[in-house]
């Protein structure tokens, strides 16, 4: 990056998060009349710094312990549209609803009220020169981000938060129901994403799938770019389901049973890096799972060659690639289920 380039984003930084608001002593009360939240907790989350280095990535531990910054426009809840509540990514506390989520235009997810009084805890922050108000979790201490006074109605606030520091789940009201489902997304890689789509589409739980592309530089990228293999993108699935009917562990042993994760160079006779065999997690509970499954599939004498790797953000694929087999008939060219659990 040339020095004129870093000078210019430095400044638009610093114009982003740099302005100093009204003083806040409290969260907002709950906002939404459909969806129930878990604001019952009475003791506070408290870990020393190797519990927390232990439980959360190095990117997250960075952000939430150390009082780091993500790069703007990095995280894939910038552009979460989806109804559900943000939680916290260190103990779960929830934090946000998106019914105040909006489009500050700055790179950062923002909300212009927090989700009840339980949600955070606002104080000043004088660090880098500069006089702000730092949000942080009421129930652990994380570091989230900070609040300004420039945002829109009714409260005039914009807190302003790190997409690493949350977690997002979303909320759906099931016909003929009261009750609130609370769903969940895993994304996985491993070949052409045609081939895993089939095997999870109509798996038990699994409530939609989407065929696309992550883990690359480039925003939103093409099928053609991807496979110029100069974006670094991979093919993907993103998997939404309902953890009340299926869990993040049985996806994903269905994952490592449907593609050959000892192949290193990709997946049959797709070769390349877009069609390599990765699990991208979204939280430190997949993680965990995940890892345990590799280690359980070495114990068994398997290679395994699938990377783990956070999750970024997840752009859906061109229409024409959406439930490609469903479509045309068919049945995957390079996947078959092998038992393996």
């Amino acid at each position: 990056m040339k020095p004129i380039s870093v000078l210019l984003f430095l400044a638009f930084a610093l114009v982003s998060c740099a302005q100093s608001p009204k003083k806040t002593t409290s969260a907002a009360n709950t906002v939404s009349q459909n969806i129930v939240f878990d604001t019952a907790w009475t003791t506070k989350v408290e870990k020393t710094k190797a519990e927390w280095r232990a439980s959360l990535t190095p990117e997250q531990y960075t952000i939430t312990r150390e009082q780091g910054t993500e790069p703007s426009f990095s995280s894939p809840l910038y552009k979460n549209h989806d109804k559900g509540v943000f939680y916290c990514v260190s103990c779960q506390n929830p934090l946000f609803s998106s019914q105040t989520k909006f489009e500050s235009g700055t790179g950062w997810p923002s909300f212009f009220k927090a989700l009840s009084t339980k949600s955070i805890d606002v104080s000043a922050d004088d660090s880098h020169g500069m006089s702000r108000d730092e949000v942080t979790c009421q129930r652990c201490h994380a570091h989230l981000g900070h609040v300004f006074n420039d945002g829109p109605a009714p409260t005039g606030l914009r807190y302003c938060m790190d997409g690493i520091a949350l977690t997002f789940q979303a909320k759906q009201i099931e016909k003929g129901t009261a009750a609130a489902t609370n769903l969940q997304k895993a994304i996985f890689a491993g070949g052409c994403f045609w081939g895993v789509e089939y095997y999870f589409q109509n798996a038990t739980g699994v409530t939609r799938t989407s065929v696309g592309y992550t883990g690359g530089k480039i925003q939103n990228p093409t099928y053609e770019q991807v496979c110029s293999h100069k974006s670094g993108h991979y093919e993907a699935l993103e998997v939404t389901f309902d953890p009340s009917k299926t869990s993040y562990e049985t996806l994903a042993k269905l994952f490592f049973e449907i593609h050959d994760p000892t192949q290193a160079t990709g997946q049959g006779n797709d070769l390349g890096q877009q069609y390599q065999s990765v699990v991208f997690y979204l939280d430190s509970s997949q993680k965990e799972i995940t890892e345990r499954l590799i280690q359980t599939l070495k114990d068994k004498g398997f290679n395994v060659a699938t990377q783990l790797k956070p999750a970024t953000r997840f752009w859906d694929a061109e229409e024409y690639h959406q439930k490609h087999y469903e479509k045309n008939g068919g049945t995957p060219y390079c996947h078959s289920r092998v038992k393996r659990f």
